[in-house]
């Protein structure tokens, strides 16, 4: 009876883990994890030098509305939207009489008051021969000259009222400032017009350039390019850059970029895009991956792979990357990578094997 129990014994052992002779079995050994096999290239093989755009629209420097100083009933319009026209051209008149009448009122004023301070400077005249001769009083000689002083304040009045009329007058007729094409007419013939009421609008057509909304991001790159375009739907005009405004959109996260034509202008209010090689290096959108809510590119240091970010980058388009140009750049392989990750570069095994 003693034989079974002997047999049944190394079977318990083994079922609690133990050897035939008590002793616990030695525990596999865990291996490392495979190095991931990847390809890499240089940064400077993959880089791109791409063309930016921004929306743009041609402006003007003055964009006026000319508008009335006076109250008076629109005359006339002599001016059509669309139309150019010269510096000086007449764009408006208004119903003048009220101000002529005016301006008779003060000029025959000033005629009264000239004949006064005549009649007035006569009297002074021989009033000092008189004193002269002591046949008046010192005091009637000087009630005398106060008197034509008083006249002559009274004359300066009524000049600065002709003065002023005839400013008036020259108010009810309109000119352009400057060689210009008429955007819109603001009033019509008959309607009454009040000191600031708009007549007419007008486009400075010497003060031509093109307000563009660059990305921040984009705003330094088109700072230093070296030729910058207008593209139209009808055709394209070489710019120079003006400015670029420091004062950022918070809302858009744009900066307003102001170009000047090089020769050739298109037609006021044109829009279209403004277009330049950028200077800096952008990696292409495939190399960009997105790890724990940020974009980046996996670089190699080494045999491990590093996530590089890219503050900058937005999904599906190329990114501004600025590193030294024999960085080396993960392309295979790299949609799986995760940060510090070993890595074996399969260009550097094939590079390994030729040398030896």
């Amino acid at each position: 009876m003693r034989a079974p129990v002997i047999l049944v014994l190394p079977l318990i052992l083994i079922a609690c883990g133990k050897s035939a002779d008590g002793t616990s079995p030695a525990k596999p050994v865990s291996q490392a994890p495979m190095p991931v096999r990847v390809t890499t290239f240089p940064l400077q093989d993959v880089v791109l030098y791409p063309e930016l755009s921004a929306q743009a629209q041609v402006t003007s420097r003055n964009i006026s509305k000319i508008s009335a100083e006076i109250s008076a009933r629109v005359d006339s319009l002599p001016v059509e939207p669309g139309q150019r026209i010269a510096k000086g051209r007449i764009v408006a008149r208004l119903d003048c009489r009220d101000e002529r009448i005016a301006l008779q009122q003060a000029q025959a004023q000033l005629a009264t008051t000239d004949a006064r301070l005549q009649l007035s400077a006569q009297q002074l005249k021989r009033n000092e021969d008189l004193a002269a001769k002591n046949f008046i009083s010192g005091d009637a000689l000087d009630q005398r000259r106060t008197e034509v002083n008083v006249i002559r304040a009274e004359r300066q009045l009524s000049q600065s009222q002709v003065q002023a009329a005839q400013r008036n007058v020259a108010k009810c007729v309109m000119v352009s400032p400057f060689d210009a094409v008429v955007e819109s007419k603001l009033a019509n013939v008959g309607e009454l017009a009040s000191p600031g009421t708009p007549l007419v609008t007008l486009w400075d057509m010497s003060g031509l350039e093109v307000a563009a909304d660059v990305q921040q991001k984009d705003a330094d790159s088109l700072s230093r390019a070296d030729a910058i375009t207008l593209e139209t739907p009808e055709t394209t005009f070489p710019l120079s850059l003006k400015r670029i405004s420091p004062a950022q959109d918070t809302s858009a996260r744009t900066r307003e970029a102001r170009l000047t034509f090089i020769k050739d202008k298109p037609q006021p209010g044109a829009s279209g895009r403004i277009k330049w090689r950028a200077k800096e290096t952008y990696l292409p959108a495939d190399y960009v991956l997105q790890r724990d809510g940020k974009f980046g590119v996996f670089l190699a240091e080494g045999s491990k792979a590093r996530f590089f970010s890219l503050p900058d980058a937005q999904e599906g388009r190329p990114a501004l990357i600025a590193l030294p140009p024999d960085t080396r750049i993960i392309s295979e392989g790299r949609f799986a990578l995760k940060d510090g990750q070993t890595i074996t570069d399969n260009d550097q095994a094939t590079a390994d094997k030729r040398a030896m």
